[in-house]
């Protein structure tokens, strides 16, 4: 049983699924809303919010994709994908999209909870968590703040990056220089040590590029390492 019960929202518009995903989370002494579409979720979320949201990619009408976005316009709730696309693209674009973690159908409940579990273990520890100081690199190239997530570059551009993102980064500046393998920094965005989870890291890496200007081709900030993984190769300004 969970320490404390936490406020879950179904997202999924098979009724019979709904009902037994919410019976095994009920069991586990969670309080369980559901929805059959994205408009409905939505409305939901808004006027009760929620600690975790499982949602279904395939709905009528409104996609998952859609929701997905509105929930990460509104806040920072942890989302579990559940889906019947199975390929590892389909797996990584849903946790490219910003989704915490993706369970293919046909599912056993026992996993569903086990995942819902564990997301809801890390959102807790994270939040108990005193965080790291402000990181600042490259003479305030770039600013982050890793308890908001918040981002500031030096041209003023700011931004937020998710939680794997943050802690990427954050093990990478650790130890600057250093070579990190995929498997290293895999423990800082842990969700399960297969193949596609192992992605994920490259995932997150092609996102902070992205996200903060950086080229991988001729890195300011994180260098590919071939056939081992990735290195900080910006310097870490003092601690004022």
């Amino acid at each position: 049983m969970p320490r404390m019960g936490a406020r879950i929202l179904i997202v999924e518009d098979e009724p019979q699924l709904r009902g037994l995903m919410r019976l095994y989370l009920e069991r586990d002494g969670h309080r369980v809303t559901d929805a059959g579409d994205g408009p409905t979720a939505l409305a939901a979320y808004d006027a009760d919010g929620a600690d975790l949201v499982i949602l279904d990619l395939m709905l009528p009408g409104m996609q998952g994709e859609t929701v997905l976005g509105a929930l990460r316009d509104a806040g920072e709730v942890p989302v579990l994908i559940t889906s019947a696309k199975r390929t590892d693209a389909e797996r990584i674009a849903g946790l490219r999209a910003g989704a915490d973690d993706y369970l293919a159908k046909p599912f056993n409940p026992h996993e569903l909870t086990a995942r819902v579990a564990a997301i809801l273990r890390r959102t807790r520890v994270a939040a108990s968590t005193q965080p790291p100081p402000i990181l600042s690199l490259d003479r305030g190239r770039l600013v982050l703040d890793p308890g908001s997530r918040r981002y500031t570059l030096a041209e003023g551009v700011t931004g937020r990056l998710t939680p794997g993102e943050t802690a990427l980064l954050v093990a990478l500046a650790s130890r600057p220089g250093a070579v990190f393998g995929r498997q290293q920094l895999l423990g800082a965005v842990a969700r399960r040590p297969d193949e596609v989870y192992e992605r994920v890291v490259d995932v997150h890496v092609a996102n902070l590029r992205r996200k903060l200007g950086d080229d991988a081709g001729e890195p300011w900030l994180i260098e590919t390492v071939p056939a081992t993984g990735y290195r900080l190769v910006a310097a870490p300004d003092p601690q004022p």
